[in-house]
């Protein structure tokens, strides 16, 4: 099963998963008020909102390197393969 997907499209598909999850976190703490784990614990609205400005910023980075991902010339992605080949050997 796992020869017919290519290891490039599992790391996209982990990669948009962690994009997910980090703008679901991210909403989660900005607009609930109360924990869904524990209710009667209420954490300050200071840390939430902090907290969710790292995960908002977590999630900008991974959308704003994904063009790139997909923009990049093939020429380009096989010199990096190489680069990277010769250099640990």
């Amino acid at each position: 099963m796992y020869e017919q997907i290519s290891g490039n499209t599992l790391y996209l598909m982990f990669y948009a998963g962690v994009t997910a999850l980090n703008l679901i976190a991210c909403c989660y703490l900005l607009f609930r008020r109360a924990n869904a784990i524990a209710p009667d614990v209420t954490s300050s609205v200071r840390l939430r909102r902090w907290t969710a400005a790292f995960l908002g910023a977590c999630t900008a980075g991974h959308l704003w390197y994904m063009p790139l991902i997909y923009l990049t010339s093939t020429e380009d992605i096989m010199m990096l393969y190489l680069y990277a080949h010769y250099s640990t050997s």
